[in-house]
């Protein structure tokens, strides 16, 4: 994780520091992207 991600935090003096990666992470998922690469159809070429 960038320690100026975490450091760029709002309150990021008062958060553990397991807390403010976790609340990085959560920001930069994409949830809804994941799940449409997830529906998609697996195709094997071999």
């Amino acid at each position: 994780m960038d320690e100026q991600a975490l450091t760029g935090l709002k309150f990021s003096a008062a958060l553990p520091p397991e807390l403010a990666a976790a609340t990085v992470a959560e920001r930069l998922v994409d949830a809804e992207g994941c799940a449409a690469v997830l529906a998609q159809p697996r195709v094997f070429a071999g």
